[in-house]
């Protein structure tokens, strides 16, 4: 029996996620529900979630080391991890490594060695990692992981900071402002890096969704090799690309100018969007030159990991909660929450409300 449009949209404004929402019966029901979507993630969140408070004495002097890569991004994440831990009275150590295997191996190997109290660590997953991960537990020491596919292993006791729960509801939150958006049917021209399981994870969940609310939408996926031509070759190739996603906003740098180089003019270069707003994603939010990013709060993903620890030293359950987020517009972006160096913050008051959670004053 065909729903309503009206029906759709309350699905959609109800749940958190609806990557398993049936197909929309007709084009307009797929609309609606996209709108739906879009307009209940388009408001700045105001709390930290499903983070129950601690109430026990949370053990100083821990040491703790955070492993993170060496982008911008990752170091400002490693940043606040630091920040996180010295309110708690930790001893902290930042680390930063290469994009590779063989120097995150290296780099945690060291980590290890020195026989922190914790370990954080950021997207490793345990077919690389795992005899790490096994000698870790040996020496004892507790590994939090953000951004991880996999459950719990060895040392690594959690993976649910943005784990994936919340790739699959940022795929289906930039998918829903691209059926929502684009004029007629959804044409999109993905670009990604398969190397990594958490955008793969990104992509399959766009897809997967775009297909959900607009059953004759178009995707093909590119490997990025981020040669200057790439992204203005692509729309060359398939001018009837009306939507371009990036597995990060950092990727999509210099996008609309090689749109604008191939003759895309304003009325009819694709909108661009994707996954997690950096600061230069943000800027082109303001610029108008790009269209929807997710917002990914680098400050609470830090303090969220840090959580994760004095939970489990004060043996109190671990948190479930879901990243506060939001998608980010250009309509949106001048009421979002940053920092004063433009990182996307989103909760205004996340310090005072992991203090609470903390006991800490």
């Amino acid at each position: 029996m065909r729903k309503s449009i009206a029906a759709v949209a309350v699905v959609a404004a109800a749940s958190m996620a609806v990557v398993g929402l049936a197909p929309a019966a007709s084009a307009a029901d797929g609309v609606a529900t996209a709108k739906a979507i879009v307009a209940k993630y388009s408001k700045n969140p105001t709390s930290l979630g499903n983070l129950p408070v601690i109430g026990k004495p949370i053990p100083k002097g821990k040491y703790v080391i955070a492993i993170t890569g060496d982008s911008d991004a990752a170091i400002t994440l490693n940043n606040f991890q630091v920040q996180a831990g010295k309110l708690l009275g930790w001893k902290m150590e930042a680390q930063q490594a290469k994009s590779t295997i063989e120097d995150q191996r290296k780099v945690l190997a060291q980590a290890i060695a020195k026989k922190p109290d914790g370990i954080a660590i950021s997207g490793l997953e345990p077919e690389s990692y795992g005899d790490l991960f096994k000698a870790a537990d040996k020496a004892g020491i507790v590994i939090m992981c953000s951004a991880c596919l996999a459950a719990p292993y060895a040392a690594v006791k959690d993976t649910h900071v943005a784990g994936p729960k919340m790739l699959d509801l940022w795929g289906q939150m930039i998918a829903a402002f691209a059926v929502a958006n684009v004029k007629g049917t959804p044409d999109v021209q993905a670009f990604g890096l398969s190397v990594y399981p958490v955008l793969v994870r990104y992509d399959k969940s766009f897809e997967k969704n775009l297909k959900l609310l607009s059953p004759q939408a178009k995707y093909k996926f590119n490997e990025l090799d981020f040669s200057p031509g790439q992204i203005g070759n692509a729309y060359k190739a398939n001018p009837t690309t009306n939507f371009m996603s990036s597995d990060l906003g950092d990727f999509a740098l210099g996008w609309p100018q090689q749109l604008f180089t191939v003759g895309a003019t304003p009325g009819q270069k694709p909108l661009i969007g994707g996954l997690t707003a950096g600061k230069s994603a943000i800027q082109s939010l303001k610029d108008k030159t790009e269209n929807a990013w997710t917002g990914y709060s680098l400050p609470i993903v830090g303090y969220s990991v840090i959580d994760d620890f004095a939970r489990y030293w004060t043996k109190t359950p671990l948190a479930k909660a879901d990243l506060p987020t939001q998608i980010l517009t250009q309509k949106n972006i001048g009421s979002a929450v940053l920092d004063a160096d433009g990182n996307y913050v989103g909760v205004k008051d996340y310090v005072a409300q992991f203090k609470k959670i903390w006991g800490v004053k």
